[in-house]
């Protein structure tokens, strides 16, 4: 299935949109993508059209430091220019993921390999916006996608609201009503308290403020 695309829209997707023949039909709608992505989930190229290294260029990231790197996606219809924006992880965030990974190919049976592991500790976003809009605008344009993502998964996993069990339309709406306050009140105190992410610490400008949010995340998960 094909969404319909129009110029000038903008897909945001986790890594399950991460594919170059849905990248292609976007840009030949005229619309952009912005698409959290694995090592192998499309092939990336440099310019002599050898393999793009982007684990190499993720070992680069210090600290809080932010990737910016130009790519070019090769799909089954043509070559797309875009960009990886990328940021390190926190060392909690990392361990989680690494644990999901580990999890996930074991559920499925097959090992995981370490470049799999060690791209765990990294969150990176291919797009094809160009740098009117910074990486760091970029990552937060995704963190808010992946926020929504959070909260479905709390009102249908944790709140029960993926299954309605009232069949009597007043007493279906006074339960629909009781999870949503609920489902208010919990997003009330998150916005009060941690602003969460895929990589575990707020984005901000100041460099200097977040190592020492960086530096206090990793000390509280040693």
């Amino acid at each position: 299935m094909r969404f319909e695309v129009h110029k000038g829209d903008l897909f945001v997707g986790d890594r399950g949109y991460a594919h170059g023949d849905g990248i292609a039909h976007v840009v030949e709608g005229g619309g952009d993508v912005m698409v959290r992505m694995n090592l192998i989930s499309m092939r990336l190229i440099e310019e002599d059209g050898t393999s793009y290294a982007l684990l190499e260029r993720l070992r680069t990231l210090q600290g809080t430091g932010v990737g910016d790197w130009d790519v070019t996606v090769k799909t089954s219809k043509a070559m797309i220019g875009g960009r990886v924006c990328a940021i390190k992880k926190s060392r909690q965030a990392a361990q989680r993921a690494r644990k999901r990974a580990l999890q996930e190919s074991k559920r499925k049976g097959y090992k995981t390999s370490p470049e799999t592991l060690e791209a765990a500790d990294y969150t990176f976003v291919f797009t094809t916006l160009d740098r009117r809009f910074s990486s760091a605008t970029i990552l937060e344009m995704y963190r808010a996608r992946w926020q929504i993502e959070l909260a479905f998964k709390r009102l249908k996993s944790i709140m029960g609201l993926g299954h309605l069990k009232k069949t009597d339309m007043e007493a279906a709406k006074a339960w629909i009503h009781g999870k949503v306050l609920v489902a208010f009140l919990i997003q009330a105190m998150i916005a009060a308290g941690e602003v969460f992410s895929p990589w575990g610490y707020p984005l901000q400008e100041q460099a200097k403020s977040l190592s020492m949010e960086r530096g206090i995340a990793d000390a509280t998960s040693a």
